[in-house]
């Protein structure tokens, strides 16, 4: 193994004669190798952060075409597109960033009076509209954007759920001065928001998400992120069709000249 050894230097008549110094580096290895088993063993590995998506099974779906149909009531449709300059196809950036930019629309495309073929009646008949990105505003912390919308085809769940946050932080759900009487009182709040969620009687949206191939990864992951903010229990994932794709191009030719 490695080792230091001193030189002895010149011999002269009057020279001292020294001892050779020899240090050996072997019991070294012994010590690396246990701090690194060490540390190995020690060290908490950084988890992944996944996004879970709960997405509805097909199972017992007798129709499969109309899987992704929704009533012309609480259907909302979101686009998600990048922001293009003016006459020209290259996506704005800033900061490195891809700007983003939200369409929707309520019921079907086109509305009750459909999307026609030609130019005039689609142009006539789309009922796409373009939304902020922003989720609230800096200074009043109110909703805006996309946000607002959701949570205004979503109101009468997000005014039940807000009264159970107001009885569980109250302790009306269990004691939250213990760990374990917040574990019950946090289980009992879930299984009652859960079941606001789902009531039949209760007005909510059913939302599909599309993106054009212009939009980010990270355009979609911040829609699915509002979709848990504003309690939506009923949400898609979907491809763009044909008339999507029309009602995007005929808004962007009237609205981005």
């Amino acid at each position: 193994m490695a080792e230091v050894q001193q030189n002895e230097g010149g011999k002269g008549k009057n020279h001292q004669k020294k001892m050779t110094i020899r240090v050996d580096f072997t019991p070294m290895v012994d010590m690396n190798m246990l701090l690194i088993t060490f540390f190995m063993l020690c060290t908490t590995m950084i988890k992944s952060q996944t996004l879970t998506i709960a997405l509805p099974s097909n199972e017992k779906v007798d129709n499969v075409e109309n899987m992704s149909q929704a009533s012309a009531d609480d259907a909302v449709t979101i686009i998600l597109d990048a922001k293009r300059k003016v006459g020209s196809f290259d996506v704005d950036t800033v900061n490195g960033q891809v700007v983003p930019v939200v369409y929707y629309y309520f019921g079907k495309p086109g509305g009750d009076a459909g999307l026609g073929t030609t130019p005039e009646s689609v142009a006539a008949n789309n009922n796409l509209q373009e939304s902020e990105f922003l989720a609230n505003d800096e200074k009043s912390g109110k909703a805006r954007g996309i946000r607002d919308i959701i949570q205004k085809r979503n109101k009468e769940v997000l005014e039940k759920i807000n009264e159970l946050k107001k009885k569980y932080e109250n302790g009306g759900f269990g004691d939250l001065e213990t760990k374990e009487g917040r574990e019950k009182a946090q289980e009992a709040y879930n299984k009652a928001a859960s079941e606001v969620r789902n009531d039949a009687n209760l007005k909510k949206p059913v939302i599909i998400i599309k993106s054009t191939p212009q939009a980010s990864y990270g355009s979609l992951v911040s829609v699915l992120d509002e979709m848990q903010i504003n309690s939506i229990s009923k949400y898609q994932i979907d491809n763009m069709t044909k008339a999507d794709s029309t009602m995007v191009i005929d808004y962007q030719n009237r609205h981005h000249k």
